[in-house]
């Protein structure tokens, strides 16, 4: 199980914590046929495959170069198509939120962020809730309205969702005219990294906005809050990490990949129980 830092309990307890969910979660879950959605590396091989598999993009995929593969991979296919797979992978297959979906929402963090394209935990929350979430994504112009906290919880989906495929954040294109259109949406992300503790599950390491993002604030302000970072054992190197904790102030909680990730799940239904003890005794001493 994983050892859960009291700082971190403490910053969910008092709801100063974004939860950022990323595909890893969405792996837990499956539709009626036993489909998982795709990862971004399995969608991008999916789309070269129906393009006969271009060498040049088959190895840009393989050196891990997303952003450019599914540029390339969009105008050969043109938007409309991209599109329809998009929505084909991400939004048609009716996949079924996971025991994970439960333990992130029972967190009760005022926000919940996802560049993830499926819309499971958005789905969930909202049923879950009587429709008391509020969804938002990289276009709102209003989501200052909701990061102050109080009853109001927020999922913020930072690449957009497969409901709105013609604004998602998806090539290297979408990158540059987001951070240059969307100027607000990525400043309020990065007085969000000054102000609350980021607890990443699901997400990687090399995420061009986490990156991107949270090295812009450590190196422009020299001093921010420390955030987390579940991963599998041994997906990354341990240099790798330590170099990450440098530029980015994340702290990485190691876990066995076994029985579906099972461990993950289990060390986070027992982070619930913690962080609903802490709000107890914030309750009892008044100390919020």
């Amino acid at each position: 199980m994983i050892h859960w830092d009291r700082d971190l309990v403490s910053a969910i307890a008092r709801r100063r914590s974004v939860v950022v969910v990323g595909s890893g979660v969405s792996k837990n879950s499956t539709n009626t046929a036993g489909r998982r959605p795709a990862s971004w590396e399995e969608f991008l091989q999916g789309a070269s495959n129906n393009l006969g598999n271009p060498p040049v993009v088959d190895e840009l995929i393989r050196n891990k170069d997303f952003l450019t593969a599914c540029e390339i991979i969009k105008r050969r296919l043109s938007t409309d198509v991209f599109v329809s797979l998009v929505q084909a992978e991400y939004q048609q297959p009716g996949y079924r939120p996971a025991e994970i979906h439960e333990h992130i929402y029972n967190l009760d963090s005022s926000i919940v962020a996802s560049p993830n394209f499926d819309v499971i935990y958005d789905t969930y929350a909202t049923g879950i809730s009587n429709g008391s979430v509020v969804v938002k994504d990289h276009t709102s112009t209003d989501i200052v309205r909701y990061i102050s906290g109080g009853e109001i919880r927020l999922i913020l989906k930072t690449h957009g969702t497969a409901n709105t495929p013609t604004h998602l954040i998806f090539t290297r294109k979408d990158y540059a005219e987001a951070r240059t259109k969307y100027v607000l949406f990525y400043e309020i992300l990065k007085s969000l990294i000054l102000t609350h503790t980021f607890f990443f599950l699901g997400c990687g390491v090399d995420d061009p906005d986490i990156r991107l993002l949270f090295e812009d604030v450590q190196f422009a302000h020299g001093r921010m809050p420390l955030h987390y970072m579940t991963i599998p054992q041994s997906e990354v190197d341990d240099e790798v990490l330590s170099v990450a904790t440098d530029s980015m102030r994340i702290k990485f909680y190691q876990y066995s990949r076994d029985n579906g990730h099972l461990e993950l799940t289990e060390s986070l239904k027992e982070l619930v129980q913690l962080v609903d003890l802490a709000r107890v005794q914030l309750g009892t001493d008044q100390k919020w």
